[in-house]
């Protein structure tokens, strides 16, 4: 899976991937991202809706995605 991933987090596509990442209900592998991401997801509880507010605000007063 890191292979494929070409050893880069999911979802910065820049940080080495090194934490498998799952849904806790079905146990279904997601992909490998890196610390920063796989914490953040468990912090914001895998909540789809809780992920997009804070990317949206970036957008609105940064005026791009962060890296």
């Amino acid at each position: 899976m890191i292979a494929e991933q070409v050893g880069v987090c999911r979802i910065r596509l820049v940080a080495p991937a090194a934490h498998v990442d799952h849904c806790h209900e079905t146990g279904k592998v997601r992909g490998v991202l890196c610390f920063n991401c796989n914490s953040a997801l468990g912090k914001l509880n895998d909540d789809p809706g809780a992920c997009a507010g804070p990317s949206l605000t970036w957008k609105e007063t940064c005026g791009s995605q962060p890296s």
